[in-house]
């Protein structure tokens, strides 16, 4: 067993020390990234995946889909999260933050060849999601590959 995981367990409930083991932690993070990037994003998506799985939270989707850049000429979200969660609660949508990403993805990309209509790009992005060659992850996934691609 790890030395950490030993010290883990002797403040565990207690809240003072368990949030200054955390900026602790934070404040290690944040050195790694700088000196160290692979290990750091190595780290992160380890984190990210055990709370949220290969998926998307809101807050990650939310800032992916602001940095978009439109093919109308406008940049970020064309529908809000509200308005793709009713859409995903409508057509059995598990992933919400994943469809809110790829239903962005899909206007950003695609809005002079796909017509208006909001049915067509439901379809599209849930086909998108539930390909069956892709593994699970596969929105989330091909995110952070394009985006280390960029970093490159």
């Amino acid at each position: 067993m790890h030395k950490y995981v030993e010290y883990l367990e002797k403040i565990a409930g207690d809240r003072e020390k368990e949030k200054e083991l955390v900026e602790i932690i934070s404040e290690a993070l944040e050195r790694i990234k700088k000196h160290c990037p692979d290990e750091f994003y190595g780290a992160m998506y380890k984190i990210h995946c055990l709370i949220c799985g290969p998926h998307f939270d809101d807050r990650l989707a939310e800032k992916a889909v602001s940095h978009m850049k439109n093919v109308d000429g406008t940049h970020g979200e064309h529908w809000s999260m509200e308005q793709t969660n009713s859409l995903a609660a409508k057509h059995d949508i598990k992933e919400k933050a994943d469809f809110y990403y790829v239903m962005n993805m899909m206007h950003s990309d695609y809005a002079d060849v796909l017509s208006s209509d909001v049915g067509t790009y439901v379809k599209m992005a849930k086909a998108y999601m539930e390909d069956p060659d892709a593994a699970e992850g596969k929105v989330f996934c091909t995110w952070l590959g394009q985006m280390r691609r960029k970093e490159e």
